[in-house]
């Protein structure tokens, strides 16, 4: 039911971005002619499903990425790193998810058409932790996602990118009080939209 609501919200999104003005259009810059670096920076909310997120809210989130665009191949190459805090129910506390990671951006692209779609692939380390009644608990290990995204450049130095990421998520075993906890692996899934933008340099 949680991802139904993500895609539902993400596809409301690509409407409400989908339409560039004409003024916009006239003066865009197309990002897939030049080799660039950019930074990607996105706000975003967040669902983590699975053993890991089984108590977690959704939340709000965070996001930074640095790119680099290869001259005449439609490909992004770089690497960031995300924050997102979640309520944990029936809980006073919240816990904390940070990850950091290299990705890959295939840009896909028609002459016709004034938004860039793209998909996205990346892997990397996430961690969640939280913090109840004098108790410490984290757990950390492989993440592995892709995104689906449009590029919607509106001048030559910025354009706005609008997304959906999903990850699966595989942790080690539990750390309590700075204690790893044999045979208590979690795992799970990471559901996000994302909006914001690419600024050029």
């Amino acid at each position: 039911m949680r991802g139904f609501v993500v895609a539902a919200a993400f596809g409301a999104l690509l409407q409400t971005f989908g339409a560039p003005s004409e003024a916009s259009a006239q003066g865009r810059f197309d990002p897939r002619r030049d080799a660039r670096f950019m930074l990607d920076a996105n706000l975003a909310y967040v669902l983590v499903t699975g053993d890991v997120g089984d108590s977690l809210d959704g939340g709000p989130g965070v996001e930074l990425a640095a790119l680099y665009q290869l001259g005449e191949v439609p490909l992004r190459l770089g690497g960031g790193a995300g924050y997102s805090r979640h309520k944990i129910q029936e809980e006073d506390g919240f816990s904390n998810r940070y990850d950091v990671f290299a990705v890959a951006e295939l840009l896909l692209f028609s002459e016709e058409t004034e938004m860039i779609p793209y998909i996205q692939g990346r892997a990397g380390w996430m961690q969640l932790s939280n913090s109840l009644d004098g108790i410490s608990t984290k757990v950390s290990g492989l993440e592995l996602g892709a995104l689906v995204g449009v590029d919607m450049p509106v001048a030559e130095s910025i354009s706005i990118d609008v997304s959906g990421h999903f990850s699966w998520f595989t942790g080690g075993d539990l750390n309590i009080n700075g204690i790893s906890v044999p045979g208590t692996s979690r795992s799970g899934s990471l559901f996000a939209i994302r909006a914001g933008a690419f600024f050029f340099f």
